[in-house]
């Protein structure tokens, strides 16, 4: 009884519920991005992904390149810096906010690295760095040239001038927010801007977007990070490996010295053994190439002699092979010969007796038809 009041009691609170029309349930999905904030905020990212790219490529190009340790570590912190700055940057919020510190990240190292000498850079292989960070410095202008509209572009351009005016850098990648100075710039300019952050599927993927690149980074960074370690960590072996050498050449050496100085016998007692083995040497070295001189001598006579029969054995069976065709051949003449008279025997009858054998028969044959047409008469 209890169980059936409670299903009447939920059922009629349901309907009325139901029937209340002042009762709304509604999700915020939030103001979408415009066409072209949505456009910036991706042409920025596909960017990011390039420069990093870039990036690695002249690293490991340099690390490739150059026999020295000290280049060879600066080239991978500048990959691990370089690329986590880019990161940074293109994963803000605001897509103009991040296609500007972009710009400013770019136009930064490329100044650095056309100003700075090669001692400072990456020695000899610095040229690798300074064409990828120029040629990134005008993929970017490029970018936002295309990206934004033609009132848009020359206030970006200016505002990454004032930046770098003010702070130049060091030299070392770094990513900088400039979403405060972005906006403020933005009202001295007397231009509004728009606060959208983004449907509910654009913030989604937003945050998928800067996870999954910050997992990549922290994966990058940890492997580049174990590449240093692991250069270092050769580099101090071989060093190791040469010290020890080194130091067991020199007490060899030490040993040496000690043994010709204090025992002189001794050294000449060594010395003299050595002559005597170095001659018992040369002497065993002449009578084995003596030995083998003469053997090669025997070896020159047993081929000479074996030539010499084999050509005797050659022109002898030669000599038989030219016999024997000559007796085949006279062999065979007596039954050449009787072929050719029988053929000429034979083409004489043809030739001679044929035709008197045909005018004789065609004389009986008229001499008959005469004899035929007398009786007739």
């Amino acid at each position: 009884m209890n169980r059936w009041m409670k299903g009447a009691a939920t059922l009629f609170a349901v309907l009325l519920l139901a029937g209340c029309s002042l009762l709304k349930v509604s999700v915020s999905t939030g103001d979408p991005l415009s066409k072209e904030q949505m456009e910036t905020r991706t042409l920025t990212r596909g960017f990011y992904y390039d420069l990093s790219r870039e990036v690695v490529r002249a690293a490991d190009s340099i690390v490739a390149e150059s026999p020295d340790l000290g280049v060879r570590v600066a080239a991978v912190r500048w990959k691990i810096r370089a690329t986590q700055a880019a990161l940074t940057a293109a994963m803000q919020g605001i897509p103009d906010v991040a296609l500007a510190d972009l710009w400013i990240l770019c136009r930064r190292m490329e100044r650095f690295f056309t100003s700075a000498p090669d001692s400072l850079l990456f020695g000899p292989q610095s040229s690798i760095a300074r064409e990828t960070a120029s040629r990134l410095d005008r993929r970017v202008e490029r970018l936002a040239r295309q990206t934004l509209s033609a009132d848009r572009y020359p206030l970006m351009e200016r505002f990454v001038a004032r930046q770098l005016a003010e702070d130049p850098g060091t030299g070392e990648p770094g990513a900088d927010n400039t979403t405060l100075a972005w906006l403020e710039y933005l009202h001295e300019s007397g231009v509004e801007h728009a606060y959208a952050t983004g449907s509910i599927a654009e913030v989604l993927a937003d945050v998928n977007d800067r996870v999954s690149g910050q997992t990549q980074q922290l994966s990058n960074s940890v492997s580049w990070s174990k590449d240093i370690f692991e250069m270092r960590l050769a580099q101090d072996s071989l060093h190791l490996q040469l010290g020890a050498q080194l130091d067991s050449l020199e007490r060899d050496f030490s040993r040496m010295v000690a043994v010709a100085e204090h025992l002189p016998e001794l050294s000449d007692r060594l010395l003299a053994e050595l002559n005597a083995q170095a001659t018992q040497l040369i002497s065993t070295m002449d009578t084995s190439v003596d030995q083998a001189f003469a053997d090669l001598d025997r070896q020159r006579m047993s081929m000479q002699e074996y030539v010499s029969r084999e050509r005797e054995a050659l022109v002898g069976q030669l000599r038989e092979t030219g016999n024997e065709l000559v007796r085949t051949t006279l062999d065979a003449v007596p039954g050449v010969i009787g072929k050719l008279l029988f053929y000429f025997v034979l083409a004489v009858v043809v030739l001679v007796g044929g035709p008197f054998a045909l005018g004789f028969w065609l004389g009986g044959v008229r001499a008959r038809s005469r004899i035929k047409k007398q009786k007739g008469e």
